[in-house]
């Protein structure tokens, strides 16, 4: 119930505040506002919701996830709008994929609550990329879950280029042995963004189809681009065939 003289003036007037302290860089500052128009008893629903989200924001931003977390779930309980909620969704996967554990088996619940987050947002609003792309990732590099993740892939591709997310998809054809798919990805991905991970990717795809030529040309490729790949191209069983390839061995 609405209990406090002005309160909903003084909702305004904190929300501007807080928005502009967000925008200026000022997080503390913005975590203080927004926790102070949290206290206020009011029924603009509206405006109070809005600022846990807010709040949730720059405590993310802070670092303070665990935090951010809570704040994000309360906004989602409370809020109504569909697209809000499907942000509200997409701000605490990213939290959550992003939390400090302390064992793989809390480091997986934090990633399965990430994708379970991800995929509410799309449900919500499924015209963003962003849940897409982040959810591919997530089945690429933490659950390996290549297919469901090409799938989430070709959406993000199908809305706009993204670098990225070429070279994710292109990692999951490569373990799920789509050479040629996978070489695609990460030649459309080097063009795009010129990452020398591409090159040493592009060597272990050409190693599997058994083109030495090619293998050299992007092992060196990556090589003067990023030495520390050296160890990789000494030590990976992918390049275990072009050990006694003389030019291949004067890369390592």
């Amino acid at each position: 119930m609405h209990n406090i003289p002005g309160a909903f003036q003084k909702l305004q007037t904190l929300y501007a505040e807080g928005e502009a302290q967000i925008a200026a860089g000022d997080l503390e500052a913005a975590v203080r506002t927004f926790t102070e128009g949290i206290a206020i008893d009011d029924h603009f629903r509206q405006r109070y919701i809005t600022m846990y989200a807010h709040r949730a924001f720059a405590l993310q931003k802070l670092g303070r996830l665990d935090e951010a977390v809570a704040d994000y779930t309360k906004a989602i309980e409370l809020e109504h709008p569909e697209e809000n909620r499907a942000q509200y969704h997409f701000h605490r996967g990213l939290a959550l994929q992003s939390l400090p554990t302390e064992t793989d088996e809390a480091r997986r619940a934090n990633v399965e609550r990430a994708i379970a987050d991800f995929g509410s947002s799309i449900a919500l609003y499924p015209n963003h990329p962003g849940p897409y792309h982040l959810r591919g990732k997530l089945l690429v590099n933490e659950l390996e879950r290549f297919e469901e993740a090409i799938v989430d892939l070709d959406k993000v591709l199908s809305m706009r280029p993204n670098a990225d997310a070429l070279t994710q998809r292109g990692f999951a054809h490569f373990n799920l042995a789509h050479f040629a798919e996978a070489r695609a990805d990460f030649e459309r991905a080097k063009e795009m963004a010129g990452d020398p991970y591409n090159d040493y990717m592009l060597a272990a795809v050409h190693a599997k189809l058994g083109d030495g030529a090619k293998v050299v040309e992007h092992a060196k490729l990556a090589l003067d681009a990023d030495e520390a790949y050296r160890e990789y191209f000494a030590s990976d069983d992918d390049f275990d065939p072009y050990r006694s390839d003389p030019a291949f061995a004067k890369l390592c």
